[in-house]
């Protein structure tokens, strides 16, 4: 891996030579080992011709030179033509300049951006956000929102009835009073759940109409605060649109 600056100044990486040792390009790429290579096939076929050997082991290693170097001028020369996109499996292009990843990552990345603003509208009218009091778990502990992930929520958690939707589990809390754990008894503090489904249903839809409903361990919220938009959507998870396109990429359309 080597660096050099663009036009601004600023460095980017890019690939070193295995041949001449330039930036810029890689081996295959080559225009001083294209030359090479065409040079190598007219000075061994013109030896070939003179036919001046004086044992057969000396012809059949220039023939060997010179098939080599015919078989990597013509791997040079055609070079990407047989290539086909590893996302969409179509010649003549790669994964990065894929017009139908780059349409799917526009579509998913306005998807996203929708949802979140959405439920951030809808937290902020009903007062839930980080401090706001809840009730958690079968046995209806209390706990303190401390943080709703907003970097968790996808197009897939949205309440629909038309396809299989998601929980999302994006809230964070600190109980009131610490839980014990029933493997080593030790006292749990903090503890995490799935967003309510209120919250998720953009569209308003009827419960009876919901594809389905998750049987997600979630919260109740019994004493609401303040909040504002500004604690949900930062630039991580909304404002940044090319940090929230990088998770759309990693995330939805390129998942490991």
């Amino acid at each position: 891996m080597a660096y050099m600056t663009d036009e601004n100044g600023n460095y980017k990486r890019t690939v070193r030579c295995g041949h001449c040792y330039e930036k810029g390009h890689n081996k295959s790429a080559c225009p001083e080992r294209k030359k090479s290579l065409a040079e190598n096939v007219e000075r061994y076929t013109k030896e070939l011709a003179e036919n001046k050997f004086e044992t057969d082991w000396q012809k059949k290693n220039v023939q060997r030179h010179l098939d080599r170097s015919k078989q990597e001028l013509h791997k040079m020369a055609t070079r990407g033509q047989n290539r086909k996109c590893g996302f969409c499996s179509e010649p003549g292009h790669t994964r990065r300049t894929c017009p139908e990843r780059k349409a799917q990552t526009s579509s998913a990345l306005a998807k996203t951006l929708d949802i979140r603003k959405r439920v951030a509208d809808r937290m902020v009218a009903n007062n839930f956000g980080p401090g706001s009091l809840i009730e958690v778990g079968t046995d209806s502990q209390l706990a303190v929102v401390s943080h709703v992930n907003f970097n968790d929520i996808a197009p897939s958690h949205a309440v629909s009835k038309d396809s299989y939707f998601y929980g999302c589990q994006a809230i964070r809390f600190q109980y009131v009073v610490p839980k014990e754990d029933s493997w080593g008894g030790r006292p749990i503090t903090n503890g995490s759940c799935y967003v309510p489904l209120e919250y998720m249903n953009v569209d308003d839809l009827p419960r009876d109409e919901w594809h389905r409903e998750p049987n997600n361990k979630t919260c109740t919220l019994l004493s609401g605060v303040n909040v504002s938009e500004d604690i949900f959507l930062t630039d991580e998870t909304f404002g940044d649109k090319k940090k929230v396109e990088k998770w759309v990429i990693n995330t939805l359309v390129d998942p490991k």
